[in-house]
């Protein structure tokens, strides 16, 4: 080993020590020279500007590499959007994001900075949302700007909060030829993951809502909404992956007709049951999944929605349209404290569902 790679590993196992000291004949016998040797390029790396230092007895310290120094609150704001970031997240501060989202509207939100999560479309900052008070993933292109201010985030486990939003692992690329039971068994075991998490959110909702007596006529209306529309969406489905007739819906009465009729038919069943009534329709749907034939994994399936598509099983059931996101869809407004439904014109405490993704 000529010089200039010996003390290239001498840095090395100095650093990878580092904060605890290697005696000489330690690093002599790891770099195969003799004790002197060591000593002598140990001399050469101190007035090289190496910071090492001899503890008496215990042997030779190459202390930590040092942090940069902190961004200030006004270094942030005229630095780079990321190094703003990656300093929130290593000094564990909240941030203060400009932040415009998919459908192009800005908000300005504090933000509980927890990690930067690389995904093969765009990188992103995960963290504790303080506006929305819930995890939240924010696209770093999209942060117009941002603030480091002056308080502490939280303590929260980034995979608890990745686990949280749902992002999901790669896709391994599909491969040539038929896809076998190892595709469907995937398949399954994702909509399962998801009929678990959706079902756990439901259940939180409603304890949240019983614990607290607020919004407890809000989440009344929307159980009856999910309840009905759960039930023919399920139906469907499954119509659709056994090759049976699709239940009938009276599809072609205007939204608003049909949504009042089912507040109707709901109003003298209490939140518990139609509670039951969803948690019993989610069950029923996570065991005919777990139970089907493999074959309605592997080949799409006609789309009830649009015969004239075709759509695999999994997104059938948990992809945009499908009874679960559908659930969260409603969830997530109820729990963002934004109106999910308002009164009907004429204020006889009909419920009318608002903005439902279904109504187009």
């Amino acid at each position: 080993m000529n010089r200039a790679d010996r003390l290239l590993a001498l840095t090395a196992e100095l650093r990878a020590a580092a904060p605890e000291p290697l005696p000489a004949d330690a690093l002599a016998a790891r770099l195969r020279v003799s004790t002197r040797t060591v000593r002598r390029d140990l001399e050469l790396l101190t007035h090289g500007g190496l910071p090492v230092r001899l503890e008496r007895g215990r042997g030779y310290v190459l202390p930590p590499d040092q942090p940069p120094p902190p961004l200030t609150e006004a270094e942030s704001l005229v630095g780079p959007v990321r190094g703003t970031l990656t300093e929130a997240v290593r000094a564990r501060r909240v941030v203060r994001l400009v932040y415009t989202d998919q459908s192009g509207v800005r908000t300005c939100r504090d933000v509980e900075a927890h990690g930067l999560v690389t995904a093969p479309q765009a990188e992103y900052l995960v963290g504790w949302c303080r506006m929305r008070d819930g995890p939240r993933m924010f696209r770093v292109d999209r942060i117009g700007a941002a603030y480091l201010s002056g308080r502490e985030a939280g303590l929260r486990d980034l995979d608890d909060l990745l686990a949280a939003l749902r992002v999901p692992f790669p896709r391994t690329p599909p491969e040539e030829g038929p896809r076998g039971p190892a595709g469907a068994e995937r398949a399954r075991a994702w909509t399962l993951d998801r009929l678990r998490h959706v079902r756990g959110r439901l259940a939180d909702t409603i304890a949240e809502v019983r614990t607290h007596r607020e919004g407890a006529a809000a989440l009344r209306a929307v159980l009856g909404h999910l309840t009905e529309w759960t039930r023919w969406q399920a139906a469907a489905v499954h119509a659709a992956a056994e090759g049976l007739p699709a239940p009938a819906f009276e599809r072609d009465l205007p939204y608003e007709t049909r949504e009042q009729m089912i507040q109707d038919s709901m109003a003298l069943r209490s939140l518990g049951e139609l509670a039951r009534d969803l948690e019993g329709i989610c069950d029923d749907v996570a065991r005919w999944a777990a139970d089907c034939d493999d074959a309605f994994w592997d080949d799409p399936l006609p789309d009830p929605t649009d015969p004239s598509r075709r759509r695999p099983l999994a997104d059938l059931l948990a992809g945009w349209r499908g009874p679960l996101a559908h659930i969260e869809w409603h969830l997530d407004r109820l729990t963002d404290g934004s109106p999910a439904a308002e009164l009907d014109a004429d204020d006889e405490g009909v419920w009318v569902v608002d903005r439902c993704p279904l109504q187009a």
